[in-house]
């Protein structure tokens, strides 16, 4: 097999077993293979709450977990769809927690902030950002474009002395092996009656049931794959109450998926699209409407308080 191969492959481990990440079932159902460098990892699927998730885990060394690449970190620098993104997807989100949390100015931890693009438009709405992000080369970034005040440092390792109103996960918590765990330090980091605002890929979106193997899985970094389902279980399971959970679309993902129909041109990086405007996206514009219509789109966004 091919370095850095994903393959459907429906069936029963009849060896190992694993606890879901989410709801703590026992789980030997495999969906998937992902090969990479000779070394095989499965991707499992809870029977119970629909989690899929790695193992074993694709990247062990916590050093070697963070993103560091900055030509994807802001919507490879379109001003069009950062535009876009921030009046649909940012703004929507501040409104949602405005309308909960009635508070004016409210103090908020991004975690994983990347270059701090998103952090900055939640402080132009008033609140006293702080960004977490172990990225020495995206924290820089952050602090110098955007003014944010930046701790450099893996969530693992962040002592708990200063909490915060409202704690923010943007397509971070799929990157965390054990999120049970992670949510357990987050309330840790949360002050009472704040809220936790997180966004994750959805697993059930329209494009994995189209491109199903060919689906831009994110990997090696992901180990998680949500549904709406799995995910409300388990900030359920780790003390929280759901306020709010709806899908947003977005087309990020379908050029590199369409791509890797083609063997050939299947392994371009991300970086191509830096190099060209945002018409690449419209040809699956249809598609990602079509998601969002019938509630498969590419992203769930999930605020919740805690119990």
């Amino acid at each position: 097999m091919s370095i850095n191969t994903l393959i459907n492959e429906i069936f029963t481990d009849s060896i190992n077993m694993f606890n879901c990440p989410s709801c703590d079932a026992e789980v030997r159902t495999v969906r998937y293979r992902y090969m990479q460098d000779d070394k095989e990892s499965r991707i499992y699927r809870c029977p119970h709450c629909s989690l899929m998730f790695a193992r074993p885990i694709f990247i062990h060394d916590l050093s070697h977990r963070q993103m560091d690449s900055v030509d994807d970190a802001e919507l490879f620098n379109n001003p069009f769809l950062k535009k876009l993104h921030e009046h649909l997807i940012i703004k929507r989100e501040i409104r949602h927690v405005r309308k909960i949390f009635s508070m004016k100015e409210f103090s908020l931890l991004d975690i994983g902030c990347g270059t701090g693009w998103t952090s900055s438009v939640w402080e132009k709405e008033g609140a006293e950002v702080v960004g977490l992000e172990p990225s020495g080369a995206r924290g820089k970034i952050a602090k110098e474009r955007y003014g944010l005040r930046i701790i450099q440092a893996y969530l693992e390792d962040l002592e708990d002395s200063e909490k915060f109103d409202v704690i923010v996960i943007r397509h971070v918590l799929e990157h965390f092996a054990e999120p049970f765990e992670i949510l357990k330090k987050v309330k840790t980091l949360l002050r009472e009656n704040g809220l936790i605002l997180l966004v994750v890929p959805n697993i059930n979106c329209i494009g994995r049931y189209i491109f199903n193997d060919k689906w831009s899985w994110i990997l090696p970094w992901h180990c998680n794959f949500f549904s709406p389902r799995s995910l409300s279980g388990l900030l359920d399971r780790a003390g929280f109450v759901v306020l709010k959970l709806y899908q947003t679309p977005s087309p990020l993902w379908y050029p590199e998926s369409f791509l890797r129909l083609f063997p050939k041109t299947g392994q371009l990086n991300s970086r191509i699209y830096s190099k060209l405007s945002s018409l690449i996206f419209l040809p699956f514009m249809p598609v990602v409407i079509a998601g969002y219509v019938m509630g498969l789109s590419d992203n769930i966004t999930l605020i919740a308080k805690m119990k």
